[in-house]
């Protein structure tokens, strides 16, 4: 049992640090104490098989190899090799939201009379897909990524949502409702004192 331990006690530590995250970020990402992850890269507990799940999951292992003695080994890629990998899954995610926007578009185009005069406005899908496209960011960004692109995300995300509002307010029901981009200000700032609370 001490050796099935200190194998997982291993694997648990190359890949937090593998993926540059602290004991206390990871522990905020998988909702765990920082004291627990300590605990378990110490060998003092072993995590339960529930934990375990959670932890392959996160990085995108089976639960096997985090038993495995020669997972190290046979897994120590460069470190750039991973990150492409991961911008690839979040480009083909991101991908699939506009995938949809154009299926959407062009099913209105095709049976524009039965959506009358609202089918020339399908364009606003592709708007609509921007703060979507932010979401999947956030959604990637919260497993592998920094928390200066989550900043910078959120603020997209924040900043294409009120686009998109201000839009459809425009060109559907012809407001002029630029005001709603003073929403965005407040907005901002408190996603800005957001990342400096949390560094």
């Amino acid at each position: 049992m001490n050796k099935l331990r200190d194998i997982i006690a291993a694997n648990l530590i190359y890949l937090r640090k593998k993926n540059n995250f602290t004991q206390q970020e990871l522990a905020s990402k998988i909702n765990y104490s920082d004291n627990a992850i300590s605990r378990w890269e110490r060998g003092e507990v072993i995590p339960t098989i529930e934990t375990l799940e959670i932890l392959s999951t996160f990085y995108g292992i089976n639960v096997q190899d985090l038993l495995d003695a020669q997972f190290i080994a046979s897994h120590d890629k460069p470190q750039s090799g991973i990150v492409l990998k991961r911008i690839f899954i979040a480009l083909f995610s991101i991908s699939i939201v506009w995938f949809i926007a154009l299926i959407s578009y062009i099913y209105i185009d095709m049976f524009k009379e039965s959506f009358g005069g609202n089918a020339k406005n399908a364009w606003l899908l592709f708007i609509a897909a921007l703060p979507v496209s932010t979401l999947v960011g956030v959604f990637y960004n919260r497993m592998w990524g920094t928390k200066l692109l989550d900043l910078i995300i959120w603020s997209l995300f924040a900043w294409t949502l009120l686009t998109t509002i201000y839009l459809y307010f425009l060109v559907v029901t012809s407001q002029y409702f630029w005001l709603i981009f003073i929403l965005g200000v407040p907005a901002q700032v408190a996603l800005i004192l957001w990342y400096f609370i949390r560094r």
